[in-house]
């Protein structure tokens, strides 16, 4: 695959960024800025659009959910400590 060489210029808070996401994956600045230049193009959508994806990293759960979890893990527990002692 050929590649072609782009320069840009950063604002001062944006190559603040860069080189710390050098710094945590210990990679060149053209890998790194390679590396978000694709990351960048994966989360356009078709119609051009970009896709926030702060909005996509959210996890929420719906209160019975977690109230039913709770529940069985407590039952899972109630369980495990009455056979340990033998009742069942």
């Amino acid at each position: 695959m050929s590649r072609k060489k782009y320069q840009t210029r950063l604002a001062s808070d944006r190559a603040e960024q860069v080189d710390e996401y050098m710094a945590e994956h210990d990679i060149s600045q053209s890998e790194a800025v390679r590396r978000l230049v694709e990351a960048g193009l994966e989360v356009e959508r078709d119609d051009g659009e970009i896709t926030d994806t702060r909005e996509m990293s959210t996890a929420t759960m719906d209160e019975r959910v977690r109230l039913a979890g709770g529940l069985l893990m407590l039952l899972s527990l109630i369980f495990l400590v009455v056979s340990e002692v033998g009742l069942i």
